[in-house]
């Protein structure tokens, strides 16, 4: 029997003692122990004979969270009030490959390292969401602001303040954050890389009576600032404001930064604006929209998936492209728009490595630095997918270069079949292989004489693909024809076309041509 065990059965006779001799009640029981009320329920309904039959199962039952106790354990005695909830998104945060398990799985195994490392919460965990009337699809959206300091590296504080707004059917959540407090502009293009989000605008967005959208309330005829009010008119959402002082209105958004605070923001470090936003891209990846809300028992992307046919169209007001590029990550992908898409084995170079991105028909394009297609794919719907062409995580450049090799050897390293090779580089990068074995094929089966002629030619003609060299081939080929016999022309019915048509050439002795040449040879 270990420690832990032993502790559990110490806190059950001394639950039993405090319930029946003391008079606790089971919540004061329960804080406590800072335990969930359940729990001392159900261990309170046990007799000791049951009780010893549930820690001899327990004993028995193999833990899946052991793996990862020594992070459990680090992270709750480094930040004694981590709520369950953060220890789970910071377990798939740093192990992509964390089981799909429960929430209520890693809120027992929480509670029992406390219990066995000695490790007491500091608050009682609280509600994170309040229940509130649900609306239509594409209905409401909701709009709030926060901020929180956050510590660096080096120790110091900084203020992140952050924009987020909400769908209230779906629950899904986007977040954006930045040093300086928002302004009307930049509320502005917060609202449109939600809208990018979200793939749609709701019919109508709450807000707050905040200055960056009103300069006066004036009785309920609200007075707008001059730039949201410009922004507003060229969207086709209806702006509602809440009574001042009247929270409750929009409880949802308003949860929504609580529950950013204490999850996503929870002892988090800040090193920069860009990777503070990659990171809560990923957080809402994972946790924020993937996770079973706590109201609607319903996770907010799948929800999301029915809500986001029937909001409004979306087209961008601004530029969406990065005139900078996209970051390749070390994995040789990128991440765009809430999705994650393979690149080529070998794309990442350093960290200054960059792709720039289009799309067409629904079709994601990535060219590199000279402009050079490396990748298309195909866009999902939604967010969160991984996108990946089993090609890219396959290394082929070595099985690549030993077929140019073979070409060359083939071609006899001439000075032709090296600017051939390099132009098939250049002009064909994704098809090297393919043109390259279609060279090699021909040549190998037409005779290596009849494929050097057609390579010079392919080359002085500034002829540099596959076809062409297989079409050169097939001309050879058909221009050795057999000898044609004489055949009859029916002339024309005049005397004088008659004549013409039976004219005959003179012909020249061969001999002369022979006593010519042998004449120039002996001299």
């Amino acid at each position: 029997m270990d420690a832990r065990q032993k502790q559990l059965i110490i806190m059950y006779h001394e639950i039993k003692r405090l319930r029946e001799v003391e008079g606790f009640s089971i919540q004061r029981i329960a804080d406590h122990y800072s335990m969930n009320f359940r729990t001392v329920k159900k261990l309170l309904s046990m007799t000791e004979e049951a009780f010893d039959e549930f820690m001899e199962q327990k004993s028995a039952k193999s833990r899946l969270l052991d793996l990862y106790r020594d992070f459990i354990v680090h992270y709750l005695k480094k930040y004694e009030d981590s709520p369950s909830a953060v220890i789970h998104d910071r377990l798939k945060e740093h192990y992509p490959d964390f089981p799909l398990v429960h929430p209520k799985t890693v809120y027992n195994y929480v509670m029992q390292m406390r219990v066995s490392f000695n490790i007491p919460k500091v608050a009682a965990s609280q509600r994170q969401y309040s229940a509130v009337p649900d609306v239509p699809p594409a209905e409401q959206a909701q709009v709030d602001f926060g901020q929180k300091k956050l510590r660096t590296s080096t120790g110091q504080w900084v203020k992140v303040h952050f924009f987020t707004m909400l769908l209230c059917y779906s629950r899904h959540k986007f977040v954006l954050f930045q040093t300086t407090p928002f302004t009307s502009e930049d509320t502005i293009k917060a609202h449109e890389k939600a809208f990018e989000f979200f793939k749609g605008i709701s019919r109508e967005i709450l807000y707050d009576q905040d200055s960056v959208f009103l300069f006066r309330e004036n009785a309920g005829d609200y007075k707008m600032t001059d730039v949201f009010d410009r922004y507003q008119q060229s969207r086709p959402f209806k702006v509602v404001f809440c009574r001042a002082a009247d929270p409750e209105s929009k409880g949802k958004v308003e949860n929504v930064v609580k529950y950013l605070k204490q999850n996503f923001l929870f002892h988090r470090a800040f090193i920069n604006n860009d990777l503070l936003n990659e990171q809560a891209l990923g957080w809402l990846n994972r946790t924020g929209n993937a996770m079973v809300h706590g109201t609607t028992r319903k996770i907010p992307h799948q929800q999301w998936l029915i809500e986001q046919l029937q909001l409004l169209p979306w087209m961008p007001l601004f530029p969406t492209s990065r005139p900078n590029g996209y970051k390749v990550l070390k994995t040789n992908t990128i991440k765009y728009r809430g999705n994650s898409y393979s690149l080529p084995f070998g794309s990442y170079k350093n960290e200054q490595t960059r792709v720039y991105v289009t799309e067409t028909d629904n079709e994601l394009v990535v060219r590199n630095d000279t402009a050079a297609i490396i990748a298309t794919h195909l866009i999902p719907s939604g967010v969160g997918s991984n996108v990946v062409n089993t090609n890219h995580r396959r290394d082929t450049s070595v099985r690549l270069e030993s077929l140019r090799e073979k070409v060359r050897a083939y071609f006899m390293h001439s000075s032709h079949i090296e600017v051939f090779v390099e132009q098939i580089d250049r002009l064909y990068p994704r098809y090297v292989r393919d043109q390259l074995t279609n060279v090699l094929t021909q040549a190998e089966k037409c005779g290596h004489l009849r494929a050097e002629m057609a390579l010079a030619f392919c080359v002085q003609n500034s002829l540099f693909s596959a076809g062409d060299f297989q079409a050169i081939l097939l001309a050879q080929h058909t221009d050795k024809k057999p000898e044609m016999s004489a055949v009859s022309i029916k002339p024309l019915g005049d005397a004088k076309t008659q004549l013409m048509v039976n004219m005959q050439p003179k012909r020249s002795d061969i001999g002369r041509y022979e006593l010519i040449f042998n004449q120039n040879t002996s001299v």
